[in-house]
């Protein structure tokens, strides 16, 4: 066995099949800073490197429990994160509809359950950026 050959058999072996990357947990603070922290900012102060290019101001997502009466919006947040279900009545909408963004799996087919297991990552990370 040559060296290289050795060299790539550990990183096969140390990285697993790729099967298992997808399996891993989704990390609701990665999702964040991926998707959200651009605008938002860093902790969710609405002070992220696009923020001042916008047409709108970006909310301070760290008061929302402070401003629903000391308790975390979970489900209003969830459904303004995945967007798939606002009425037009609503206005304007800003924010992109992620909901579909996090629906699509490694080989391009939209997963319902990978949705649903990222926009609950992101609600909880945003749960843990509230003051107390």
């Amino acid at each position: 066995m040559t060296a290289r050959f050795r060299i790539l058999l550990g990183l096969f072996v140390a990285l697993g099949p790729a099967s298992s990357l997808a399996q891993q947990p989704v990390s609701g603070a990665r999702l964040y800073a991926n998707h959200c922290a651009a605008c938002h900012g860093e902790f969710g102060e609405g002070d992220g490197p696009v923020a001042s290019a916008l047409r709108v101001t970006m909310p301070n997502l760290r008061t929302l429990a402070m401003r629903s009466g000391g308790t975390f919006p979970a489900d209003a947040v969830r459904a303004y994160v995945d967007g798939r279900e606002i009425p037009a009545a609503h206005g304007d909408r800003y924010m992109p509809i992620w909901g579909d963004v996090f629906g699509w799996g490694p080989e391009g087919e939209l997963d319902e359950a990978r949705a649903e297991q990222r926009l609950t990552a992101v609600v909880e990370h945003v749960r843990a950026l509230q003051y107390e």
